[in-house]
């Protein structure tokens, strides 16, 4: 299993990086304010959709990512 799951690097493919930075921006809000509640639950659930916005921002930067963009364009 490599470093990104299948999902993270779904959503690096298919969403444009002002999107991704403005989810990422909201999520650290939501994380806050649910911090501030206290519930595990929530917290846990919160923190996932966090870490997969970062995640897929991050993977933007690879290599893996740039390869796989450019092979998307080379087929037109």
């Amino acid at each position: 299993m490599g470093f990104f799951s299948r999902k993270q690097k779904k959503l690096a493919l298919t969403t444009p990086k002002e999107s991704l930075e403005k989810a990422y921006h909201t999520s650290e809000q939501n994380l806050k304010k649910v911090a501030m509640l206290g519930n595990e639950k929530q917290l846990r659930t919160a923190m996932k959709q966090h870490g997969n916005f970062e995640y897929a921002m991050l993977y933007k930067n690879t290599p893996e990512y740039k390869k796989k963009r450019y092979k998307k364009f080379k087929k037109y």
